[in-house]
């Protein structure tokens, strides 16, 4: 009898083992391809599904697309023997009426709308009436103090739409250089909640449609026909709320400068001294208001929709409890006025990765240890209602050990250049994040160019936020702005196919190694 060499032989079944493994990951990187890739994002981007938005046939027709993938791969369906998590959602039109009256003395001077103003945000019929507050942009920062929040209480909110516009070298410049946009809109969101004020009136000084009374300028519609910008699509004229969330908030108008004139003498002149005085961080609290109190009234049109999350699984072989979550939104901005928004990378190009990688891991022919849910949420362009929705109705959330966002994966900024830059977005503390897509992009040869960004909060942006909310690790790989960001130009031949592809794969492995870890 052979005496049989211990140490040996446990080297080569190590090896044995390692090949063995390289080869089921090798099946799934195969699936990972251009030409499968590009014909499901060339369908699922295409005018058949009308722009995807949620509410619409569009958006029925792509959940029934995407859940027909996962089948055909072999994939479970999430819940009830079906790949639809159904969400509620009730839709806020424009109301049947609505109008504005200012009340100076025993005068009262009323506007109608649309003739004067847009209604956003009426989820239900209401009349108040109440004294005007100035809140110019809504922005305290640092030494920029535009809002009185002890005296906004029950009062209507006077506010500029957006944020102000720095003249080069000025005090305002300095200090928004030091916020992103997206950090400068959540101050403006939460000083809003903080006023406790119980409606705004707000005016934009770049909207052309505003410049005079609405009536005597372009309708909204007329004017997106004309001058395409990233508010053209109608989608922007209605609102959604979940039917479980109260609907919280002040009720919001935008005004004519008709409006603003009556609301404020010599409006114009007042307007330029305070973007003036802005420059300097100087606020003008004495607003000089002709009327004392104003008086809004509403008749909502709101209706009950239901939308889908399409979402399927691989329950864990050896860990089932424990689960990753891979997501990306699925609905974009619809068809309006003779055009379609297909969103091809915002965010076609997600939910296609989130279907690939799903292919991928059943093609291993290896049951994962971990559970991997694989989702495409609906409702995201109207603030993130699918993924809010499954974080608060998933009711073992402890159970979620990652989730890993898709949102834009496919451009390049100028997609007649292509590259190979990409963000990965994670939370700091979870810093296996950046070194396992770091490994398998370099051992792979992927050719990314990935920025690492590392979030203290990553509780904005995308579908990561309401995982992050709860304590979830997130990671988020996206490919950043173009000029067809939520532009009807935002087709399937500006697609970086090298780049969507290596991105994938880069996915893949990761994920493959922390459902295995």
């Amino acid at each position: 009898m052979k005496t049989l060499n211990i140490p040996l032989f446990l080297s080569l079944l190590v090896f044995n083992l390692g090949a063995f493994a390289q080869e089921h990951i090798q099946r799934g990187l195969a699936t990972i391809n251009r030409n499968s890739l590009e014909a499901q994002l060339a369908f699922l981007s295409s005018d058949w599904f009308e722009g995807r938005e949620a509410t619409t046939k569009g958006a029925y027709m792509a959940a029934d697309y995407l859940a027909s993938l996962y089948q055909s791969n072999g994939l479970s369906p999430f819940t009830d023997n079906s790949y639809f998590q159904k969400v509620p959602l009730l839709v806020a039109h424009a109301p049947h009426k609505a109008t504005i009256a200012l009340k100076t003395n025993e005068l009262e001077t009323k506007y109608a709308f649309p003739e004067h103003f847009r209604a956003e945000r009426i989820h239900a019929s209401f009349a108040l009436e109440a004294a005007p507050v100035w809140a110019g942009y809504g922005i305290n920062s640092g030494q920029l103090k535009e809002v009185n929040t002890g005296r906004s209480k029950g009062k209507i909110m006077i506010r500029l739409t957006g944020l102000p516009e720095a003249t080069e070298g000025s005090k305002l410049q300095q200090l928004l250089s030091q916020q992103t946009e997206q950090e400068l809109h959540t101050i403006k969101k939460q000083l809003l909640e903080q006023s406790e004020a119980v409606a705004i009136l707000e005016y934009d000084v770049n909207d052309p449609n505003l410049e005079a009374s609405i009536a005597k300028t372009p309708t909204y519609e007329a004017a997106a026909e004309q001058v395409l910008n990233k508010r053209s699509s109608g989608i922007y004229q209605k609102s959604l709320f979940l039917t479980d969330e109260p609907r919280k908030g002040p009720y919001q108008f935008k005004v004519s400068k008709a409006i603003m004139e009556s609301l404020i003498p010599n409006f114009e002149q007042f307007l330029n001294n305070y973007l003036a005085d802005l420059q300097n961080l100087s606020i003008n609290s004495k607003v000089p208001f002709s009327a004392s109190s104003l008086k809004l009234e509403a008749e909502a049109h709101v209706e009950l929709k239901q939308c889908n999350n399409v979402i399927a699984m691989i329950e864990g072989s050896e860990k089932p409890e424990e689960v990753i979550v891979v997501g990306a939104h699925y609905d974009h901005l619809g068809s309006y006025n003779g055009y379609i928004w297909n969103g091809a990378d915002d965010n076609g190009s997600g939910a296609i990765g989130v279907a690939a990688i799903a292919k991928a891991f059943m093609a291993t022919g290896v049951q994962p240890k971990r559970t991997v849910i694989f989702a495409n949420w609906t409702a995201e362009e109207r603030g993130l209602f699918g993924s809010r929705y499954f974080v608060k109705h998933f009711k073992d959330i402890d159970k979620i050990k990652y989730y890993h966002n898709y949102d834009m994966i496919g451009r390049s900024y100028n997609y007649e250049q292509p590259d190979s830059a990409v963000s990965l977005l994670y939370t700091k503390e979870w810093a296996q994040a950046e070194t396992l897509c770091k490994q398998y992009n370099k051992e792979y040869q992927l050719g990314l160019k990935i920025n690492f960004s590392a979030w203290d909060n990553p509780t904005s942006g995308s579908d990561n936020a309401p995982f992050a909310k709860k304590g979830i690790p997130i990671m988020w790989f996206h490919t950043g702005g173009h000029e067809s960001y939520h532009m009807p130009s935002d087709h399937v031949d500006r697609i970086d196919w090298q780049k969507l592809e290596a991105i994938v794969k880069t996915s893949f492995l990761t994920l493959w190694n922390l459902a295995n870890e």
